[in-house]
């Protein structure tokens, strides 16, 4: 009995001297991988409240004519959806200012911020109708390429009949906001109806 005991011992011995560098180094990586998790989701959820902070005072000022834009803010946030939203609000801006070009790089630059179709989609559309407002038909069309989620299928026809119109191409208007009305979920919208009448009117 005390032979097998022995032979157990020196068996756990043999193992430990074998294999416990390996445990131990396991042991090492594994609190290394948790640790190094924890402090990665710590750096996510501190860059995240930066962003919104950031955006938050981003609004005030693009809202408070008094207070100048800091491009600083633009670089905190570069590369995200806020990045993206907050440019869409200096667009506005700038139309309200009578600032086409300014209005249309704020647009294209807010396109380069985010890959969500959806937020494409909306900056697409405006940026269109930003170009159309220029006479830049070619630049409007491209910008309408972009549109892709199928929620903005019906106004991105609208928006491709209005550039139409403004290039005196009336057949292709037509069918464009024909377009639209039979893509609308929600039944076509009076002023898009008007347009599509003005068209037959004439």
């Amino acid at each position: 009995m005390a032979n097998n005991d022995e032979q157990e011992v020196e068996l756990v011995k043999n193992f430990i001297r074998e294999y416990g560098p390996w445990i131990v180094a396991g042991l090492v990586i594994g609190l290394g991988s948790m640790f190094g998790w924890r402090s990665y989701q710590s750096a996510q959820q501190e860059s995240a409240q930066a962003q919104t902070a950031a955006y938050e005072q981003a609004l005030e000022q693009i809202q408070s004519p008094e207070t100048a834009f800091s491009d600083e803010l633009l670089n905190t946030l570069e590369g995200s959806s806020q990045a993206a939203l907050t440019r869409l609000h200096l667009a506005s801006a700038a139309v309200e200012e009578g600032d086409l070009e300014a209005a249309a790089e704020h647009l294209r630059k807010a396109l380069a911020e985010t890959s969500r179709a959806e937020l494409q989609g909306v900056i697409g559309l405006r940026l269109a109708r930003v170009e159309l407002a220029r006479e830049e038909f070619s630049a409007a069309t491209s910008a309408l390429a972009l549109v892709t989620a199928p929620g903005y299928a019906a106004l991105k026809a609208e928006v491709e009949g209005d550039i139409f119109v403004a290039q005196g191409q009336l057949t292709e208007a037509k069918a464009a906001y024909e377009n639209a009305i039979a893509l609308s979920q929600q039944g076509a919208h009076p002023f898009l109806q008007m347009k599509l009448d003005n068209l037959a009117a004439n």
